[in-house]
């Protein structure tokens, strides 16, 4: 040979919910309860959290790079209570990657906003008062912007399971 070694396994580890990049985001506007069952997953040297499916929340993604990389993730998700239904899905938009999903099959489209929130589980965070309380802070919006798969998908359906588990 000469001298090419295999790819290394990818490097994906769980880690505490609270060390997640994104922990304060989901502490927000996710019920406390799926917060406290919730895993921080690190991919090289990001952890990102994964929130389980429970009461309102009726499905979750992760998104990853590479097919490697979502079938690592799907491995450690697919043993955890709360991520049933484990996949990896191709997606087309904004740019070709992957999405790691669990828990019911978002809708092709949403009909706004309230929906795929609803869908997620996610509520809105009450927005932060002024110095005197009088309003919101400078710079900040009411608006909250979830993206799913679903909604940059060109075939959510393209699915990568190896089979049931």
């Amino acid at each position: 040979m000469s001298g090419l070694t295999p790819p290394a396994e990818p490097d994906v580890v769980v880690m505490p919910a609270a060390e997640a990049y994104d922990f304060e985001y989901f502490r927000a506007r996710v019920d406390a309860g799926l917060l406290s069952r919730s895993i921080a997953v690190r991919v090289f040297r990001m952890p990102l959290l994964a929130v389980p499916v429970g009461g309102i929340r009726r499905g979750g993604w992760f998104g990853v790079d590479s097919l490697a990389l979502a079938l690592a993730v799907r491995d450690v998700l697919a043993p955890l209570n709360g991520f049933p239904g484990v996949r990896v899905t191709w997606q087309c938009a904004p740019r070709s990657s992957y999405a790691v999903e669990w828990g019911d099959r978002p809708p092709a489209t949403w009909l706004d906003e309230h929906e795929r929130l609803a869908f997620y589980g996610l509520t809105r965070p009450a927005p932060a008062l002024g110095r005197l309380g009088l309003g919101p802070e400078p710079g900040h919006h009411d608006r909250v912007r979830v993206s799913s798969p679903a909604d940059f998908s060109c075939s959510s359906a393209a699915s990568y399971d190896r089979g049931p588990r």
